[in-house]
């Protein structure tokens, strides 16, 4: 794999800039050369600065961050492109939804607050108040630190708190280049939103085989739902309903059925790609918003896609159909189609560099959300001793879907090592499902 190249710059005239482009250019040059291959190369100049002083602001943003996994994963840049001077974001808070506590939603959270944490002269994170996980019984609590029970997202946090930085390195590249999403097999399902409906003619066609499937095998998990006839019908009001089909689970098939909208006030949920535990997967909301709209969001609400116009008549059958690919899905009414939509690319690597004037360190913090192990050369660049001794300290799981138990509460723990390769010049290898920050003494000559 040829490197990409990452750059942490702290020098701020142009003149300068071109200088340190050039001799980036030539570090990047000679290490592409002699050196071995990684997965990375970051080049950070060790040229520290006192942090700018930025004048209060009386405008105040009071939030708190509770999304899911993909939105922290997808969204750590959101603070970059904040203008400044305007106002400040004071948050209480970030967490992951609550049906989702394993390493994979920790890390997400871990990439979340390093994006505050670039922009801390925007986001004030009151650390006094951060909400913790205690996971025993699903629920939040605002807690201590001091638990004797502690999940992975509550030892990452520990770790981003006692590793705060004076202030941050600027850098180049704060993410490697994303990974085009799949979507995962599932099972797919019908539902509505404060509308009675009806559904018919269910066929799937899969490995060139066409099925007919009874509409009565559907499974509601809510609503009221019961079958006439080869119709299924969902007779209530209730908000978000919903009945999948458990005898099919896939993600490369043409589904077609029958839908039409009876009485309500919005439209029909075509599900797939949902989950054997529910709590994954996506929907296609025809005829949201008051009738309006057709979108694509995932089970935790979040919208994914273009909101385009759509609208249904009453005791109208439309004909469905929806073409699935692990890379993209097509949805077609009335044989016209409506949209394409590709799942969205995550990164799988995240960076973020700073410097720790009370200790005379730099601080590197690297996420690896990734299946398999990451290789990363550093450069460090500048007039600046550094110490060949420092520290690594790792929380890394087996799996993403690990978590601490109270039968095993120290599954995922984080570990403190030295580490003695440090220099100007130095490789790294990061765990897979891990967070790691390393410390490197660099004091200025």
């Amino acid at each position: 794999m040829k490197p990409s190249k990452l750059k942490i710059m702290m020098l701020h005239e142009k003149t300068v800039y071109d200088v340190w482009g050039t001799i980036v250019s030539l570090v990047l040059l000679f290490s592409s050369c002699h050196l071995s291959s990684v997965d990375d190369e970051i080049i950070i100049n060790l040229h520290p600065n006192a942090p700018i002083e930025i004048p209060p602001i009386k405008n105040v943003v009071d939030t708190f961050y509770h999304q899911s996994s993909e939105f922290l994963f997808n969204n750590t840049t959101l603070f970059d492109k904040e203008p400044r001077g305007k106002f400040v974001i004071k948050t209480r808070g970030y967490i992951c939804d609550l049906d989702s506590i394993n390493m994979l939603s920790t890390l997400a959270e871990t990439v979340w607050y390093m994006g505050m944490e670039r922009n801390k002269d925007l986001v004030q994170l009151a650390f006094d108040t951060l909400f913790i996980k205690e996971g025993c019984d699903n629920k939040i609590h605002r807690t201590s630190f001091k638990s004797s029970f502690k999940l992975s997202s509550d030892y990452a946090r520990i770790m981003s708190i006692d590793n705060r930085i004076t202030y941050n390195i600027p850098i180049s590249k704060v993410l490697s280049p994303p990974i085009p999403g799949k979507f995962s097999k599932g099972m797919v399902g019908f539902g509505s939103w404060d509308t009675e409906v009806e559904f018919k003619d269910m066929q799937i066609q899969e490995n060139g085989r066409m099925t007919s499937y009874d509409v009565s095998h559907c499974i509601s998990d809510s609503g009221e739902w019961k079958v006439m006839n080869g119709v299924l019908m969902q007779t209530s009001r209730l908000p978000r309903t919903r009945a999948v089909l458990p005898d099919f689970v896939g993600n490369k098939y043409i589904l077609q059925f029958k839908a039409r909208r009876i009485n309500g006030s919005e439209g029909f949920f075509l599900y797939f790609g949902v989950s054997e535990d529910r709590k994954k997967g996506y929907y296609i909301n025809v005829g949201g918003w008051n009738n309006s709209f057709v979108i694509v969001e995932n089970l935790n609400g979040a919208i994914v896609s273009m909101m385009l116009p759509c609208h249904l008549k009453n005791n109208r059958w439309y004909n469905a159909k929806l073409i699935s690919k692990p890379e993209v899905v097509e949805f077609y009414m009335n044989g016209n189609l409506v949209f394409r939509y590709k799942p969205i690319a995550t990164s799988l690597q995240y960076y973020s560099a700073g410097y720790d004037e009370q200790f005379g360190e730099v601080v590197i913090k690297v996420v690896n959300a990734a299946n398999v192990p990451y290789k990363v050369r550093f450069n460090l660049l500048g007039n600046t001793q550094i110490e060949a001794k420092g520290r690594a300290i790792i929380l890394a799981a087996n799996s993403d879907k690990d978590e601490n138990t109270l039968e095993s509460p120290q599954c995922i723990y984080p570990q403190s090592k030295s580490y003695n390769r440090f220099g100007k010049l130095f490789e790294y290898k990061f765990l897979p499902f891990s967070y790691t920050i390393l410390r490197i003494k660099a004091q200025k000559r």
